[in-house]
Formats: structure tokens, C-alpha cells, sequence
């Protein structure tokens, strides 16, 4: 036939295709041929896939209303409801949750190489094999027993009983790029016998020439190939240009980027406005969980499941997608309180029901309320289990409940053609809960979307070399290592190797692979006239050799492509003449009582940018909600208990009188007491948190007191007293754990409870003290203050760290004076070094400190820059920079 497809007969033709992406191709191929001849206005005939003129073709010939012919999805539901209804056993197997693709595959290739499920069955020695024939039988039986048919079963009764056209309607069939299976070839003689007119279509031989090229790495290819195509396009901007790149859909917005950023490098300068050209992802589409909104909407619904822990919750509260604009913030702000609030350890429903966190949310935001109040209420009135049609109709509501796309933002498309199809699946999956709903929501969002129009120019994208469609003026392929190309074999998981062997089915076996491959480059090389195959020298620190299918093509530098080496864009566009520094020093205070009291000193000593950060600028790292308690609740619990126990104020003599049952009543109280006041209302749903976390606090109270009867003779004197320190003409507030009063002279200590162990009593003795909280409060009280203490407790045991004169106030060893230092020498040497640092936070000390460099990295990084402080001078002489906190 013609090499012109225009050429064709419009009226009764069709072009068929292997899939979609050939389809576009294919429609976009046909419009080039017309415009080649002048035309701006055509006809043109229907271009289909296989599957779709098959459904088509039986729809119009052989439905007669008694049998419902099921789509794509209805398709994998009905598997996948067969399997998981099979009993089987296969949560251990691996990639367990394809296999209903995989039996759905190894059936559709069986029918279509006309294999009887007779001849399956001999192979009894084969697990595999006897599972999917078990399968396939329930699932052929489900078909017959509910009046349902498949795509295979469409072509099967088209081949028995092929329809005839009309005499006034011709019908011409071509098949473009699609290689036949024994049943397609069945299905094409019967429909020539019975008048249609069907032959096959190849685009013409038109490379002019072909080259291949070694790079240095997989990056450096799509760079490379960005720059090549971005020149073709530069050059004649009507042209079409294909970029094939292996694993397109985990790195698609990578190499979209470097695309753009090639096609219009004045995009990579601020304050430039140029408009950018369409690169069109052919393969690695999209899914419509990308869109934003509709990952919002899936969010929100999720909440309201079982899965809705407080994840979810937070994303939903940081949503702009259902935030009114004068509650954003409002909503921000609440999702930092929840983060330690203990309801934030159940699932959001529960929490709302019944823990308390109803009424945290009517504090915050009380509108937010409303809305969280009658969206539950809508849930709570329906069943448990309802179809999918039920399950979209509630959703629907519940979303417009919480505001969804109510900010000017129009509903997605794609959301409801997502909806439209899971409502197909409901004869199919009857009914469900909602957690197994919104899974199935959440499949129908994933699939791939189907390609609009595409485009007559730029640079197409794809994955795979046999999916390049005829049309093209160039293209690129990169990855073209001998690891990579000739292909893998790629037997059908399911079915015996050996009848795949013996039936010669593609992929089965390394020869047929082999040839398969070596078919598929020879079409890619004589359907575009400008053909370069890549492969990088290194792939993940290995060295890798090209492709033996490629080696027969003229090897060629990078420079013949692209006219000289591609550099990185930081590379081109720093200027070293232009560098400037600025001076960007902390301004000094202007308050006296500082925020964060004591511990905003105690951290200016080992990180002055730090203090600033979270003391000036109030800019504190999220706390991270895990399960369980923090290590910060701990010891908030810890603190209230030992609060609650000592606020008698009892010397050692009447602790020491306590029996067993009495210590045990009075630690039973204070400690189930302290934890009532932080689980409130979410106890019962946490009942098993509250009692792992009782039985720990009980036990290291219990050892603390264990310890506390070992002591010299002591009476509390003080329970949490607050104190103010003076220093460096700044206020510095803070709050003392327990004073005690040591022996008949009336001495004090100064005890601080801490549940960690990471301490040293050395740190409050350096040149540059660390953890002034015991120094400050040494300073602030007025009596004779002998002790500075650190009881450290946990589970296990407890004890004490710290200074004490004498050696027997507390059991252990105290800590010793440096040098020749007395007891009153170094109080005064802790007022000279409060006082001296509390200068330096005055006056605006941003240091970082080397030795904690730690305390500027993480969340604080973006303030503190201190990545780019401590970039290596080769890197960091190629950047502009402006000097902010020095390093020490």
C-alpha cells in the first residue's frame, strides 16, 4: 500500500494501533503529511488502539443487549476479587500486590496463543501454573454467571461469528506498527473472508544518518541530549524531536527540568519572564494523584477513615486547598499545638469523638470546628459497608462539608472521570468498607491519564526506543549499555516457561528477546532521519560498555552534537568579578527580660546564632509526633510527679517513715495523677499507653526514692520555685526543680531533675560554660547555697551528679573544682561568665561555634545557611554569597 497514509480513503478506514502512545503519534504523523502538502484543513480517518476497535467493532456487530462488555478496570477489579476470594495465601510473596495483573496478563496471552486450559493442566508440577488455572476458572465462571465479557472474550466471538459490512459502507482496516499474535491474525483472516479489506502499514526508510556517543555519566546523557534537542529546536522551531530516557516515570520531573531549563536558559535568571516551550511526556504520564488538589481531596478523605492518624490531620490543616483565607494561619498555628498534644497518638475520628481534641480545635479555630463536626456527623449516619456508587455520593458531600476547591479553584476533571470509573467497579466489588473505598479511589487515581492532544512540535519524552512513532525529524536514546539493551527475557510470570518456549512468545527466551531488541533499533533507525545512541561510561559507580547492537553505527564525540562540552548552569552563570559580600550582623537586643529565660543563656554558649533564632525571631523546629511518649513528655510527667510527691515539703525523717504501703499510695497518686492531667480526655482511647507509661514513671519514682532515703539528712525547702537572675544587665527568668536544706546550718542545694543521661558535671566548669541552669540558680538564691545537683532519673536507677563540699551529702562521687578554685571563687567566677555572655547576646553575637556545628544544621539551616558556610572552597567559589554568621 501507500507509504502516504493521506493518500487512504477517509471514509470506512481505520488505523489501528498497539496502544495509545502510538495512536498520538500515529494522529500526529497524519497531520505533518497533510501540512507538508499545503493543506490547513483536513479529514482524516479514525486512528484506534487494538483494544478499543475491538470493544467498537463488537459493540456495533454482535451486542445485542443480553452481555455487558467490562472496561480496563472492571477487568483487574473482577481479578483481583477472584484472587483475594481464592483463599490464597500470599502475603509473603513477593510484588504479591501484582499478581492479578500477572494473572491477568498470563490469561490474555494464553487466549490470544489459542493455548486450551486443558494442556495447563498437565503441568501439575508447577504451583504456579495450578493457581492461575484455578483462577481463571472462578474468574471464566463469574463472567458466565453474571452476564459479563471480556476484551479477550469480544475478539473470540468476533472470530466465530465475523460481521459483514454494509455494501454502501467500506470498510478498510490498517494495522500500523503492531505485531499480530496468533488470535489477531485469526481474527484478520475472518474479517478479510467476510469483506473487510485489511493490510498493513510501515513508515518509510528515511534515516539519513546514525551516530553514537559515549558520556561520562546517566546525567551527563540527559544534559546532553537537552542541549542537542534544544539546538534542533533553536535551529527550525517546527521541528520533532524525541528524547527517549530509561525509567522515565520515577525521574520525570528531573529531566523535564533539564529539558526546559535548555529550551530557555533565561528561565534560570531571576527577573526574567520568557515563556517556556512544551516538552510533552508521552510515557511516565502523569498521575492524577500528582495534581495537588486532588491529593488534598484524597488527604481529607483519608482522615475520616481508619487511616487518618495525625499525618494526615496535619497535611489537611496545612491544605491551601481548604483553608478560607482568613483562617490559614489559624490552621497552621493549631497543627504546631496538636504536635504534643497526647490525642495526636489516636486516629483523628476517635480524638474528635471522644479525646478532646474537639474542643483544642473550638479554641484555635472555631469555624474549623463546625465544619469537623458536621462532616463526622455525616459519616456517623452511614453504614458501615455500601457500594462504591454510596461511597462517591458521601465523599462528594463531605468534601463540599470541608470547602474543598471553594476558593476559586474549579472541580479537576479528572477527579470526577476517577469517580465515574470507581462507580463502574460496583457490580463488580458489591459492597465495602470505606478504608477498602478509598483504596480503590486511590487506584483509580494512580492509573496513568490518557493523553490529550498532543502538539505537532517540540521534544517528546518517552521511556522505551520500540515506542518511537514515524514523524520525527530527530531523536535521542539514551542508556544503550549491554546491560540494558539487547532486553532482558521477560517470560509471563504464571505461565510454564516451557509452553512459551515451545509457542515462541516474545520476551520468552534470550534469543527471542535478542531478536526482538535487534528488530525494534533497525525500525527506530530507518524511521528517523537523524538518529544518536548514548550510553554513559559509569552507571551507579560500575563501568558500563554500550549496547553489541550499536556498535556497527560511527562512534562521534559530544562535541560533533552539541558543538563543545555541556556544563552545569552554576558554572555558566557565576561571575567571579561580581561577587559581593555584605555584612548581615545580629542587631542587638532591646528588651531586657530575655524570652526563654536561662535556657536561651545556656544555649548562646554553645551556638549564639541558635539562642538568636529561637529567642529573637521565635523560630523553633516542629516537634515530631511518633508514636508513643517523647522523651520531652516523659519528662513533663516525670517533673509533675516528683512536684506532686515533694509539695508536702517532707524532710528525710518522714520519708524515710513511710512504710511500703504508704510509698506505694503516695507514688501510685502522684504519678497516675500527673499522667490524668496530660492524657485528659484521651485516656480511654489510649488506655494501653497510660498503663506502659504508669508502670515506667512508678518505677523511677520508686528508685528515686530508694536514693533520696541514702542521702545525709535533708528537708525540701522549695517545689518549683521560680527565681529571676541578673546578669549582664539583662532578666533572665527560670524555675528551680527542688531546694533543699542540708543538715542544722541551714546550707542549701539546688536539685534539677533530669531523664536523660547525657550529662557531665565538667561542662559547667570550662572556660565557656555549658547547662548554666544549675549556676544561674545557685546565683539567684539568697541563702548559702553548698550544693548544685543533677538527679538523673530513670527506670532502671537513678543518681546523682553534680557538686556537693564534703563527699557524704549525696551518694556518688561529686564533681571537683578546676585549679585552685574555692566553692565561693567559683560563684563568682559563674557571675563574671553569665554576666559576660549575657553581654554578647545583647550586643547581637551570631557565632557558630565548629565544635557544635550540629545545632545549626537541621530545621534551622535554611536561617543559619550553614551548608553553604561550610561548602568546600572549590564549591563555594563558583557561587555568589553573602557573609552572615561567622564561624569560630
Amino acid at each position: 500500500m501507500s507509504t502516504r497514509l493521506t493518500e487512504l480513503p477517509v471514509k470506512g478506514t481505520t488505523l489501528i494501533s498497539a496502544g495509545g502512545i502510538a495512536a498520538k503519534q500515529l494522529e500526529s504523523f497524519l497531520a505533518h503529511q497533510h501540512l507538508a502538502v499545503g493543506r490547513t484543513a483536513w479529514l482524516g480517518p479514525t486512528v484506534l488502539t487494538y483494544r478499543d476497535w475491538a470493544a467498537a467493532l463488537w459493540r456495533r456487530y454482535l451486542d445485542d443487549g443480553h452481555l455487558q462488555l467490562l472496561g480496563p478496570g472492571q477487568i483487574d477489579a473482577l481479578w483481583r476479587r477472584v484472587i483475594d476470594e481464592s483463599g490464597a495465601d500470599m502475603q509473603g510473596l513477593p510484588g504479591y500486590r501484582h499478581v492479578s495483573a500477572w494473572a491477568r496478563e498470563a490469561s490474555q496471552r494464553r487466549r490470544e496463543w489459542n493455548i486450551d486450559p486443558d494442556e495447563l493442566r498437565g503441568f501439575v508440577d508447577d504451583p504456579d501454573c495450578r493457581a492461575f488455572v484455578r483462577w481463571e476458572q472462578a474468574y471464566r465462571e463469574e463472567l458466565q454467571e453474571s452476564g459479563w465479557l471480556d476484551s479477550a472474550d469480544a475478539v473470540d466471538a468476533l472470530v466465530a461469528r465475523p460481521p459483514q459490512p454494509r455494501a454502501d459502507e467500506p470498510a478498510s482496516l490498517v494495522w500500523t506498527d503492531l505485531a499480530l499474535s496468533p488470535l489477531q491474525s485469526r481474527l484478520t483472516e475472518r474479517l478479510q473472508q467476510s469483506g473487510f479489506r485489511c493490510s498493513e502499514w510501515q513508515p518509510p526508510n528515511c534515516n539519513r544518518r546514525c551516530r553514537r556517543v559515549q558520556l561520562p555519566e546517566t546525567a551527563d546523557e540527559i544534559r546532553s541530549a537537552a542541549a542537542w534537542a534544544a539546538a534542533r529546536i533553536a535551529d527550525q522551531p517546527r521541528q520533532r524531536v524525541a528524547v527517549v530516557v530509561p525509567g522515565l516515570e520515577t525521574r520525570r520531573d528531573e529531566i523535564v527540568a533539564v529539558l526546559e531549563e535548555a529550551l530557555n536558559p533565561e528561565l534560570a535568571r531571576l527577573g526574567t519572564h520568557a515563556g517556556c516551550e512544551k516538552v510533552v511526556c508521552l510515557q511516565g504520564q502523569s498521575a492524577a494523584l500528582d495534581n495537588p488538589v486532588m491529593g488534598a481531596a484524597l488527604n481529607a478523605l483519608e482522615l475520616f477513615s481508619g487511616a487518618g492518624d495525625f499525618r494526615v490531620l496535619s497535611r489537611w490543616l496545612r491544605s491551601p486547598f481548604f483553608a478560607a483565607p482568613d483562617n490559614a494561619d489559624a490552621r497552621c498555628m493549631l497543627e504546631t499545638e496538636l504536635r504534643s498534644h497526647l490525642a495526636s497518638q489516636m486516629d483523628f475520628v476517635d480524638a474528635f469523638r471522644s479525646g478532646g481534641l474537639a474542643a483544642r480545635i473550638e479554641a484555635a479555630v472555631p469555624a474549623l470546628a463546625d465544619e469537623l463536626r458536621a462532616a463526622v456527623a455525616l459519616l456517623d449516619a452511614q453504614p458501615g459497608r455500601q457500594t462504591l456508587t454510596g461511597w462517591a455520593s458521601v465523599w462528594r458531600r463531605l468534601l463540599d462539608e470541608l470547602g474543598w476547591c471553594s476558593n476559586d479553584l474549579a472541580l479537576p476533571e479528572d477527579w470526577e472521570a476517577a469517580l465515574n470509573d470507581l462507580m463502574l467497579l460496583t457490580p463488580i466489588l458489591g459492597r465495602l468498607s470505606q478504608s477498602d473505598a478509598l483504596a480503590e479511589l486511590q487506584n483509580a487515581l494512580a492509573r496513568p491519564q490518557r493523553l490529550d492532544a498532543v502538539p505537532l512540535n517540540g521534544v517528546f519524552l518517552l521511556s522505551d526506543p520500540e515506542e518511537v512513532g514515524p514523524g520525527y525529524d530527530a531523536a535521542w536514546v539514551c542508556g544503550l549499555t549491554d546491560t540494558q539493551w539487547p532486553r532482558a527475557p521477560q517470560p509471563v510470570p504464571l505461565l510454564p516457561l516451557a509452553l512459551q518456549r515451545s509457542r515462541r512468545m516474545p520476551s520468552a527466551t534470550p534469543a527471542a528477546s535478542l531478536e526482538q531488541s535487534r528488530i525494534a533499533l533497525r525500525r527506530l533507525v530507518e524511521r528517523v532521519p537523524d538518529l544518536v545512541l548514548s550510553w554513559p561510561e559509569v552507571v551507579h559507580d560500575h563501568s558500563a560498555q554500550p549496547s553489541p547492537l550499536i556498535l556497527s553505527h560511527p562512534l562521534v564525540t559530544e562535541a560533533d552534537l552539541v558543538g563543545g562540552p555541556v556544563r552545569r548552569l552554576q558554572s555558566e552563570t557565576a561571575d567571579e568579578s561580581r561577587l559581593e559580600t555584605r555584612a548581615d550582623p545580629v542587631p542587638p537586643i532591646a528588651n531586657r527580660c530575655i524570652k526563654g529565660g536561662i535556657g536561651t543563656l545556656s544555649l548562646h554558649a554553645v551556638c549564639p546564632l541558635r539562642a538568636f533564632i529561637e529567642s529573637r525571631l521565635q523560630a523553633k523546629p516542629l516537634e515530631t509526633v511518633q508514636p508513643g511518649f517523647s522523651a520531652r513528655q516523659r519528662g513533663i510527667a516525670a517533673h509533675a510527679a516528683l512536684r506532686r510527691l515533694f509539695s508536702e515539703r517532707p524532710d528525710q525523717q518522714e520519708v524515710r517513715s513511710w512504710d511500703a504501703a504508704e510509698r506505694s499510695r503516695r507514688v501510685e497518686r502522684s504519678c497516675y495523677l500527673s499522667l490524668r492531667a496530660m492524657f485528659g480526655e484521651s485516656q480511654p482511647g489510649l488506655a494501653v499507653l497510660f498503663a506502659l507509661e504508669l508502670a515506667r514513671l512508678r518505677s523511677m519514682v520508686n528508685n528515686f526514692l530508694e536514693l533520696e532515703v541514702a542521702r545525709t539528712a535533708f528537708r525540701v525547702s522549695a517545689v518549683e520555685q521560680s527565681v529571676r537572675i541578673e546578669a549582664g544587665g539583662l532578666e533572665l527568668s527560670g524555675r528551680i526543680d527542688r531546694v533543699d536544706e542540708l543538715g542544722p546550718h541551714g546550707a542549701l542545694a539546688v536539685i534539677d531533675y533530669k531523664t536523660g543521661t547525657r550529662f557531665s558535671p565538667g561542662d559547667w566548669f570550662k572556660a565557656r560554660p555549658r547547662d548554666l541552669q544549675l549556676p544561674g540558680y545557685a546565683l539567684s538564691l539568697e541563702g548559702d547555697v553548698e550544693a548544685v545537683v543533677i538527679a538523673i532519673l530513670h527506670p532502671q536507677g537513678s543518681a546523682y551528679k553534680g557538686f556537693w563540699p564534703g563527699g557524704g551529702r549525696f551518694p556518688g562521687r561529686p564533681a571537683r573544682l578546676s585549679g585552685e578554685l574555692t566553692w565561693p571563687l567559683q560563684r563568682e567566677r559563674w557571675r563574671a561568665q553569665l554576666d559576660e555572655l549575657a553581654l554578647e547576646l545583647a550586643g547581637g553575637d551570631g557565632r557558630i561555634f565548629r565544635a557544635d556545628l550540629r545545632l545549626a544544621e537541621g530545621a534551622v539551616a535554611p536561617l543559619t545557611r550553614i551548608h553553604e558556610c561550610t561548602r568546600p572552597p572549590d564549591m563555594a567559589a563558583s557561587q555568589a554569597r553573602v557573609r552572615g554568621p561567622s564561624h569560630e
